[in-house]
């Protein structure tokens, strides 16, 4: 019965995901029409009338990392509370394979897991500005502020879910964010990276400039820190 219940919550936030990305036209994918915003990353993510980085700051702050977004001149690929909800909800569904009666929540993270979420969240920073105008087609390869690496591209799509129109003669572009988990060649064509390699991560809103540095906002399907 649990499994049914849990089940059952995990088809609802994906309708609510589902219903949130269609009714704000500004998680549509693609770019923000006025790049330019006159605050920090941290109040600008603060700011959003739909609330859905309330928890990822309520997060950054328990965990003392306001300083790692705001710091000037960086990119931040920002994950939305939804990713913190497929965390969640995907290490539930691990503990419970060994304790049916166990529930992984936001309140375990804050319990167990700050200073894992204060190291982990340097997988989204690059310490160097990455608008849309410097990223190409086939991407290019970057590292984070932990150590490790990611490609970047801003890459034409015929997804009629992010804009395309075959009727029309202008071609919608997305940048993707493409996590690495081993080494590839430098020359790799983007497109083709799958796990075990990487995973590939839709930017759903890209290209906000703030007056402390670029952000990108990754889709609400993605699962926070790639846990697998």
């Amino acid at each position: 019965m649990k499994k049914i219940i849990l089940n059952i919550c995990i088809l609802l936030g994906i309708v609510v995901a589902i219903s949130s990305c269609k009714k704000d036209g500004y998680f549509v994918g693609g770019e923000l029409h006025n790049p330019k915003i006159n605050m920090t990353t941290y109040d600008w993510m603060k700011s959003n009338k739909y609330g859905v980085f309330d928890t990822v700051l309520m997060l950054i702050d328990k965990a003392g990392v306001k300083d790692k977004i705001n710091a000037q001149g960086i990119t931040f690929f920002a994950p939305t509370d939804y990713d913190v909800n497929n965390y969640v909800i995907t290490r539930t569904l691990q503990i419970q394979k060994v304790d049916p009666k166990k529930m992984w929540t936001v309140d375990s993270i804050i319990k167990y897991e700050l200073p894992r979420f204060a190291d982990s969240i340097d997988i989204y920073i690059a310490k160097e500005s990455l608008l849309n105008s410097v990223l190409t087609a086939n991407g290019k390869k970057y590292k984070n502020a932990k150590g490790g690496e990611f490609f970047a591209s801003y890459e034409e799509t015929r997804d009629p879910e992010l804009g395309y129109n075959p009727n029309s003669t202008q071609i919608p572009k997305i940048v993707m964010f493409t996590y690495l988990f081993k080494p590839v060649p430098d020359d790799i064509i983007v497109t083709t990276i799958a796990p075990p390699l990487g995973i590939r991560t839709l930017v759903q809103t890209s290209n906000a400039q703030t007056t402390t540095g670029v952000v990108h906002v990754l889709s609400n399907s993605h699962t926070l820190f790639y846990y697998r």
